[in-house]
């Protein structure tokens, strides 16, 4: 059985976090996310950075985040979805705290093999610490490795399949899909994390 260790990056981690840059940009296509912004969310204390390796010296085999979403955050995150799917209204306006399940990688050799499911694990437990609500969009791809199954196992609920969620931002940003290129086409699915009720 191969074992791994999770490590959560600080802000000071630089280099980690740029060498989770190269392993997202193979596995989920280029442009996901900015090293600067990266540390700069890491030292607000909004973001949860997962690394994972395996072996000695270690090699890096998963990458896994979960954020605490700020107005803008939010705006972002709902405006390609259809009006009405989620509330408009900022996060401030009500007193909620919102989170995001981000995005997940895993090198291909350590797929099925349970890494995935503990990223998704401490994320999850991450943020119902927290935040209010919380939810995360499944990549619905026509590739092994897809994370519906998984979230679902983990209680995350289904809420509403989003067609092209991802083609504003490889369309007019530098986002690319591993599967479509540019624009993306694919569809994801909206999932929501019901929340203990301790806020």
């Amino acid at each position: 059985m191969t074992t791994w260790t999770i490590t959560a990056l600080g802000p000071g981690d630089r280099r980690a976090a740029a060498d989770a840059g190269r392993l997202t940009d193979a596995i989920l296509g280029s442009g996901m996310f900015s090293v600067g912004q990266v540390l700069e969310d890491l030292r607000d204390g909004t973001l949860l950075f997962l690394t994972a390796y395996v072996g000695t010296p270690p090699v890096l085999v998963g990458v896994a985040t979960a954020r605490v979403l700020n107005d803008d955050d939010y705006h972002d995150f709902i405006a390609p979805m259809p009006p009405g799917t989620l509330p408009a209204a900022p996060p401030s306006a009500g007193g909620r705290r919102i989170g995001r399940l981000h995005y997940s990688a895993v090198t291909a050799p350590m797929r099925g093999r349970g890494l995935g499911s503990a990223l998704a694990v401490h994320r999850t437990e991450w943020l119902s610490e927290r935040c209010t609500e919380a939810y995360a969009i499944s990549w619905l791809h026509r590739q092994p490795g897809r994370s519906d199954g998984l979230l679902k196992a983990l209680g995350w609920q289904p809420v509403s399949t989003l067609h092209d969620y991802w083609l504003p931002a490889t369309t007019t940003g530098d986002h690319s899909c591993p599967q479509c290129g540019r624009p993306c086409h694919c569809a994801g699915l909206l999932l929501r994390m019901p929340m203990p009720s301790h806020f």
